[in-house]
């Protein structure tokens, strides 16, 4: 059986990872990638689309580029499945005029989807505030209560004696730094899409700054900025990644980020790999920061796994390994829970 037969028959299989359909396909000629997308598409196989697009980003965009195409995606969207995203990052330099910005828009509503389904309810640290009791006030402080009533002298326990408690909401204030160095696209580029959606959804009534950085670092959500988080993900779905990998501009313009308010609970969140080729040592922009979280991201240079793990001691908070890029949006969720 030759290979165009072969891959023809494991695409209709519908049994493969995408990484045999890329390497299936690879050296393909355009006509033949085109042909086998739009098999594809026919058996609703997702991870083949996504195989055939690594082999020729144009001939899948052309084929993708239709009605049939469309549907697909937007079945894929409306059910959560991050493949829409993930194909949309793929392709989005090759989609034509027409059909890219309904990709994007299908792409932001499954990153919004997921994020907010990540996220939950009772995501968001409370704490107990102090305050005049009130009947029928369910929580007071009772060594101040105690306290207060011996300092009175008095025989019965009055209303004014009572430390009455009520929640309150914390406020927060974070600055979030993502590495984009390198071919960031696919699943790596829509996990960091959906780890700042949660952000934005988990500080949306607070203050926070989202900085992406390669060669250069640069604020896509200033901190004194108050917009939606559909907005903070179009500007995600727009950013580029590439180049190399300047961590100290990431954390000198958040540390500025964070300058802007002043309140004691702030942090940065940094995700990275720690393997820095541009710019300064980043360990030396760590007193920036009251505390510095570092999110570990896969590699295989152990000296940039020691970066990270230094970033976060020396600046005062958690170091998190980081196994798989799918990893990154619960991760993110629990630490924000911590934090």
């Amino acid at each position: 059986m030759d290979r165009d037969k072969l891959l023809e028959a494991e695409i209709v299989s519908g049994k493969r990872a995408t990484n045999v359909y890329a390497d299936l396909s690879k050296g393909m000629a355009y006509y033949q990638i085109k042909k086998q997308t739009e098999l594809a598409l026919e058996v609703d196989n997702m991870p083949a689309v996504q195989g055939l697009a690594m082999s020729n980003h144009f001939a899948v965009a052309d084929t993708l580029s239709s009605t049939k195409g469309f549907k697909m995606i937007a079945r894929k969207a409306s059910s959560g499945d991050s493949s829409a995203p993930e194909l949309f990052f793929m392709l989005r330099g090759t989609l034509n005029e027409t059909y890219r910005p309904i990709f994007k828009r299908l792409a932001k509503q499954t990153i919004l989807k997921v994020s907010q389904g990540i996220t939950g309810q009772g995501l968001r640290g409370r704490l107990m505030e102090r305050t005049d009791y009130v009947p029928g006030m369910e929580e007071f402080n009772v060594e101040e209560t105690i306290e207060r009533y011996i300092e009175t002298g008095g025989q019965y326990l009055k209303y004014e004696d009572i430390v009455g408690l009520r929640r309150a909401e914390r406020t927060k204030t974070g600055v979030l730094m993502f590495d984009t160095s390198g071919s960031l696209f696919g699943k790596r580029f829509t996990n960091a899409a959906l780890a700042i959606a949660i952000l934005a959804y988990h500080l949306s009534q607070d203050n926070y700054s989202v900085i992406l950085f390669n060669t250069k670092a640069y604020v896509i959500k200033r901190m004194d900025e108050k917009i939606r988080a559909d907005e903070v993900v179009n500007r995600i779905l727009d950013a580029e990644s590439a180049g190399y990998t300047n961590i100290s501009e990431a954390l000198r313009i958040g540390g500025l980020e964070l300058a802007k308010i002043a309140n004691r609970a702030k942090f940065g969140i940094l995700v990275t790999d720690g393997t820095f080729n541009r710019g300064e040592d980043p360990r030396s922009q760590v007193n920036r920061f009251r505390k510095l979280h570092v999110m570990g991201l896969p590699s295989k240079q152990k000296w940039g796994e020691r970066v990270c793990k230094d970033l976060a001691r020396k600046g005062g908070g958690r170091y998190i390994k980081i196994d798989a890029y799918g990893d990154i949006p619960r991760q993110l969720m629990d630490l924000l829970r911590r934090t």
